[in-house]
């Protein structure tokens, strides 16, 4: 691994726990000023450094679950990192959600990111 490629990864090393401990100011730090990201749950949206502030607090909040098998790919601008959410949902059924998210990094902060989950029955009724 590079030096650049081991930056990267504190960069997403410092992402991750802040957002896990819904540490605001660690989230602003850490995401661009003009960061944009997208995310393919609730039938995907886009998010903003704002979004991702309110959402860390919420799932610390109100939701129990593990991430797990959880595997990153450092590139040269930016990483990739592959996980599996397992996790009760309100009705007590377990559940199992493959994701992915691409994302991209510059100058130390995360400009950009793009989630795919495999949320079962989405879009059923």
């Amino acid at each position: 691994m590079t030096t650049h490629q081991a930056s990267i990864e504190a960069v997403a090393d410092r992402f991750f726990a802040v957002y896990a401990a819904a540490d605001e100011n660690g989230i602003r730090e850490v995401l661009a000023p003009d960061f944009e990201g997208w995310t393919s749950s609730f039938g995907g949206r886009e998010l903003t450094v704002d979004s991702l502030v309110i959402g860390s607090k919420w799932e610390a909040d109100n939701v129990e679950m593990e991430l797990e098998e959880v595997c990153r790919h450092v590139t040269d601008r930016g990483f990739v990192r592959q996980f599996v959410i397992r996790m009760t949902n309100a009705e007590g059924v377990p559940m199992e959600i493959p994701g992915c998210m691409v994302a991209l990094v510059a100058d130390g902060r995360i400009t950009r990111f793009d989630e795919y989950l495999i949320v079962p029955n989405a879009g059923q009724e």
